[in-house]
């Protein structure tokens, strides 16, 4: 057996990455090494004389694959075999599907010429349904996540509605079937379609499936706790031998590390594993090279509590290290600026503001800190900020480019028909729909019928779609970056964006997006690559899969402290991390207390945030929460800081005083970004502030009986909910639209809270509560 590619692995990874053939889960527990064992593997079968073809890569971030096949290209290379490196398939679970779909959705009823929908694609296309179906009431947001979550589950609409389990009147299951209806008749996917359609061409078109397993004999799966339940379909599909896979396969993962539960993971995947695949090996890195002693024994002394988790000791020998550090201070104020002036300290020790990172359970728990470090004027970066691909000219101008490649495309044609005006207003655009309706064509056949007429706007249509018939027609003459300067530059989008405010700016990123297509040379397996349709479309595709990642900090980020929410750290890593809100409430969320399936899964959360850190991690928290009409209240420590034995533990002094719950000074207010409160006051009602979010907040504490008086008509005070709790008889609240209101009655609970409401201007309406923001009235 060669030791080329095994030299300076463990005991333990050598043993994985050796195995040929057959089955192998890998529990690869937080920096163990995971990676390296997967490239060293990948290099060791090519070396073994495995077709580099014959390799399947498949990891969950477009990052994580880049990476991968870097350090493999570097070790094949190394030893003379860097052709090989072109020839491995190394990707995401949805890059993959997306790929394998342009050759064979044709049996599904698409043409390859498909369009992708990205989450923003998605919500103009429920919002506009809910308009037609005449629920306004209904949040775009909420119904794409139930979507989503049935399609999770691969659940059409029709399975989704034999479930019973939605309240009478619920209309998501219409909802979904109107929207199901609109992807195919625009010839389009969404991102979950991508996984879910593999599977059921596979499954319904066997000799599909055995084509691709006679191609790749070798398939290797990384974060395999974070798979679906169609990811999971798609690696039994490929591989299992009950299915007629080949049954060599190497799925690496931590079952402590399953966290994304709300996106549909599914831990039961890798904790049946091994029923799965009978006679598989069970192989165990518990060699943990990020971080100390103290931290590792006090993340591990957390997750042990889980019940239902594969049995791992993790161990390192890189020192006991500095203790775990605790805070405790008087609220979420002082809890920002102690953990600032650590890190501040931390600097003029001499570590670097690149080498720390607050991590929080909640975008909503960085304000803040964000606050205190502005204070402070320590440098800082929220990861989650808007990405280029979301830009509203760079949407406009991809808007155009998928309509060019798929005409069917009727969100694409929303987008960009009246951009720049063309006197296409709402109306216009619901008689084209309406008229394409009827005579069962596209929106885009449809358009061209009504542009015929008289009129300023329709003569400005048909020039629109004559330009897009006539560079979709030239396309083999033109590069692709060549195509979007056309666009910009003759449907008069640079004219109108050198009339805007920042205008310059918006175009220079319009160009950008020229330039990258231009320089895109990611390899492909097309063998018409060169064909610039082709380019075109693979640009597209990676342009929509990767608006749907969370974004990361780069790596040039070194000289600011990191943001993050802990549902975004995993992967990361850094010298110093503080963990806050380790408080009931926070973690675990106010959401997830009751339920012990969920608070496992919040252990977990918080595992993984511990374990981010390699040198010194701090654990902090408020001793009390402001509630809004409330004042302060008291709120008890994490169960989680109780499981960690007080041999790890170092209670910092820093944390600020305790102060009195009963008052709160309007200085004090101020600071903390709440206007309106009288000092001394548990009850003063307070206008939210623009940075608060609208929806259900981070609650900390039990909630509280709704207050009942009765609120002038014109201008109300309000207040957010805390609690669906108070959603209770009686209560007056505030509607979007609808206005101020009692509610009469209220029935169900959770997601099917449906509340019976007298309007005082609109009269009697049943709504859901999970659909509609109201806030309470004071």
């Amino acid at each position: 057996m060669s030791t080329d590619f095994l030299a300076g692995l463990n005991p333990p990874q050598r043993q994985a990455a050796s195995i040929r053939d057959g089955a192998i889960l890998v529990l690869a527990g937080a920096g163990s090494g995971k990676t390296r064992l997967l490239t060293h593997r990948i290099a060791w079968l090519v070396e073994q004389g495995v077709p580099p073809w014959q390799i399947l890569a498949v990891t969950f971030t477009n990052k994580a694959a880049g990476e991968m096949k870097e350090r493999v290209a570097q070790m094949l290379s190394k030893q003379g075999h860097g052709e090989a490196a072109r020839e491995l398939t190394v990707s995401t679970f949805h890059s993959m599907c997306a790929r394998f779909l342009r050759r064979d959705i044709e049996p599904l009823g698409w043409t390859r010429s498909f369009t992708i929908y990205d989450a923003d694609d998605q919500k103009r296309l429920v919002r506009d349904l809910l308009k037609e179906m005449g629920l306004g009431d209904v949040k775009p947001t909420a119904m794409r996540r139930a979507i989503d979550q049935a399609k999770n589950q691969m659940l059409s609409p029709a399975e989704l509605e034999r479930q019973g389990e939605r309240a009478p009147g619920d209309p998501t299951v219409d909802v979904y079937r109107r929207y199901e209806a609109a992807l195919r008749s625009g010839n389009a996917l969404d991102f979950n379609d991508l996984v879910n359609h593999m599977v059921r061409l596979w499954r319904d078109h066997p000799a599909v499936a055995e084509r691709y397993r006679r191609r790749y004999r070798y398939l290797l799966v990384d974060e395999y706790q974070d798979t679906n339940q169609a990811q999971y379909q798609l690696v039994r599909l490929l591989a299992a031998p009950s299915t007629g896979g080949h049954g060599n396969v190497m799925v690496v993962g931590d079952d402590d590390q399953s966290i994304y539960a709300f996106r549909g993971a599914d831990i039961r995947n890798i904790l049946d594993f091994e029923k799965d695949f009978p006679g598989c090996q069970t192989i165990r890195l518990e060699q943990n090279y990020r971080s100390t002693a103290h931290i590792l024994d006090a993340a591990n002394a957390v997750v042990a509590n889980n019940r239902g988790r594969m049995e791992k000791s993790l161990w390192t020998d890189v020192g006991a290290g500095e203790k775990v550090r605790t805070i405790a201070s008087a609220d979420e104020g002082d809890e920002a600026r102690a953990v600032v002036s650590l890190l501040r300290s931390e600097q003029r020790g001499g570590r670097r503001w690149g080498d720390m990172a607050i991590i929080y359970r909640t975008n909503a728990a960085s304000r803040s800190f964000e606050q205190a470090l502005l204070q402070a004027r320590i440098p800082h970066i929220l990861v989650g900020s808007r990405k280029f691909y979301e830009r509203r000219e760079v949407r406009d101008m991809v808007g155009y480019l998928k309509l060019l490649l798929n005409p069917a495309d009727e969100m694409a044609l929303l987008r960009v028909i009246n951009v720049p005006r063309r006197g296409v207003g709402p109306k216009s655009m619901a008689t084209i729909r309406a008229q394409a309706r009827a005579a069962g064509v596209s929106s885009y056949v449809a358009a061209r019928q009504w542009s015929q007429g008289r009129g300023k706007a329709r003569a400005a249509v048909a020039a629109f779609l004559d330009l897009l018939d006539r560079i979709r027609s030239e396309l083999g003459q033109y590069a692709p970056g060549t195509v979007v300067e056309m666009l910009l530059r003759e449907s008069g989008y640079a004219e109108m964006l050198q009339s805007e405010e920042n205008g310059a700016d918006r175009l220079n990123n319009v160009l950008e997006l020229a330039r990258a297509i231009e320089e895109d040379q990611e390899a492909t397996e097309a063998e018409d690559a060169a064909d610039p349709f082709v380019r075109l479309q693979d640009f597209l595709d990676r342009a929509s899969l990767s608006a749907q990642s969370d974004e990361l900090p780069d790596d040039d980020q070194e000289g600011r402290v990191t943001l993050l929410t802990a549902h975004l750290c995993k992967g990361l890593e850094f010298p110093l991390v503080t963990v806050a809100g380790m408080h009931e409430g926070g973690f675990p969320h106010w959401n997830a207390r009751e339920n012990e399936h969920d608070v496992e899964e919040e252990r977990r959360l918080v595992y993984v945030a511990m374990t981010r850190a390699q040198q010194l991690l701090v654990l902090s928290r408020p001793r009390r929460r402001l509630r809004p009409g409330a004042g302060f209240e008291d709120v008890a420590a994490s169960r989680f800081l109780k499981e960690i034995p007080r041999e790890h533990l170092h209670r910092s002094a820093v944390g600020g005083s305790r102060r009195a719950a009963s008052g709160l000074s309007g200085e004090r207010a101020r600071q903390l970004g709440f206007a309106g409160i009288d000092a001394g006051s548990r009850t003063t009602s307070m206008r939210r502030r623009t940075m608060r979010r609208r929806s259900l907040p981070d609650v900390t504490s039990a909630p509280r009986a709704p207050t009942k008086p009765s609120a002038p008509r014109g201008s109300h005070r309000s207040i957010t909910i805390e609690d669906p709790s108070q959603l209770s008889k009686g209560a007056r609240v505030l509607h979007p639209s609808l206005g101020a209101g009692t509610i009469r009655r209220a029935d169900g609970a959770g997601s099917n809270l449906k509340l019976t409401i007298h309007f005082d201007a609109h009269g009697r309406k049943v709504i859901y509560a999970r659909f509609v923001e109201l806030e309470l009235l004071e």
